[in-house]
């Protein structure tokens, strides 16, 4: 009668590494995001005003009179 041979492998657990940011967020990225919300912001209501064009309508404006002596 044959013997047989039983061999077993172990192999390591797999490691998941979670890479944590600091905590908290970076302050300059939140400041760019609420610059950037609010340039959005204005830029749609000056979208919505007419933006580039103004239909037909004249636009005036009074610029002083400057005078430059050498």
């Amino acid at each position: 009668m044959p013997i047989e041979r039983e061999t077993i492998i172990e192999r390591p657990a797999r490691e998941t590494v979670v890479v944590d940011g600091g905590g908290g967020g970076n302050p300059f990225g939140i400041i760019g995001g609420i610059i950037a919300a609010v340039v959005a912001v204005l830029l749609i209501i000056w979208l919505v005003n007419g933006g580039i064009s103004s239909n037909g309508d004249a636009v005036n404006v009074d610029l002083p009179s400057v005078s430059v002596s050498p």
